[in-house]
């Protein structure tokens, strides 16, 4: 892997996009911030708990999904990746570049999410590390599903809708901000299409605000493996 490479794209893709735009990360807190307010409301607090985790894997999520709009725009209008091939750089130096600056992206709403689970209880410094490891296979799981989508895409415009239906599909329909053990067995079984249904039902239980569903974990680390391999299967990566 092209190491110089990866941490030079991460940061045209992460940090300059922070430093020149920072009122995008007002934009992507938006959501989960004001479903998180809604929460509190109607819950009288009883689900702040939800609502707090669910906006941290909403963040990452999100992110990740919005990157089909961004890949199709780099490929389709930039040609980037028609660049790439001619060089020495491989499409999974291009993959982990892309998703460490998305990771990068979200730092800041991660942090105030974190700051909020603490404050609040949701989790403790001893248990960030297993909250961490579940954040990066999302994150590498959305990520190599948001390139592989977008790798058939035949026009940018295309782009939007897909990342918008996509992110109704991964941050608010599954069991993000409520607990998963209100739903019938058969929407549950159909929701873990989407990586973030089973790994938010893993912390929910490593957390204790549910029952741990050992079937999750499973589900989670294929869906993880799976969803990060397809870039490199979808991906022509060669000269034309």
């Amino acid at each position: 892997m092209k190491i110089r490479f990866i941490l030079a794209f991460s940061w045209f893709y992460g940090v300059s996009t922070l430093v020149r735009s920072p009122i995008y990360v007002l934009s992507y807190l938006a959501l989960p911030l004001s479903l998180l307010f809604f929460i509190y409301l109607v819950s009288h607090g009883t689900l702040t708990d939800f609502g707090i985790l669910g906006g941290l894997i909403s963040v990452v999520v999100s992110n990740s999904l919005s990157l089909i709009g961004d890949f199709a725009f780099f490929k389709l209008y930039l040609r980037l990746q028609d660049l790439l091939v001619a060089t020495e750089i491989g499409p999974m130096d291009y993959v982990a570049g892309l998703a460490l600056g998305n990771l990068v992206y979200s730092v800041p709403g991660i942090i105030l999410y974190v700051v909020m689970g603490m404050h609040f209880g949701v989790f403790n410094l001893a248990q960030l590390p297993v909250i961490a490891l579940v954040l990066l296979v999302l994150l590498s799981s959305s990520t190599g599903l948001s390139i592989t989508l977008a790798s058939f895409l035949k026009h940018t415009r295309h782009s939007w809708g897909l990342s918008t239906f996509m992110s109704l599909l991964f941050t608010l329909l599954p069991p993000l901000y409520y607990p998963y053990v209100i739903l019938p067995k058969p929407i549950l079984y159909a929701l873990y299409v989407s990586p973030s249904t089973a790994g938010s039902i893993v912390l929910q239980g490593y957390l204790g605000l549910a029952p741990l569903d050992p079937l999750a974990v499973w589900i989670l680390a294929v869906e993880g493996i799976a969803f990060s391999a397809l870039p490199f299967f979808a991906l022509r990566w060669r000269e034309k």
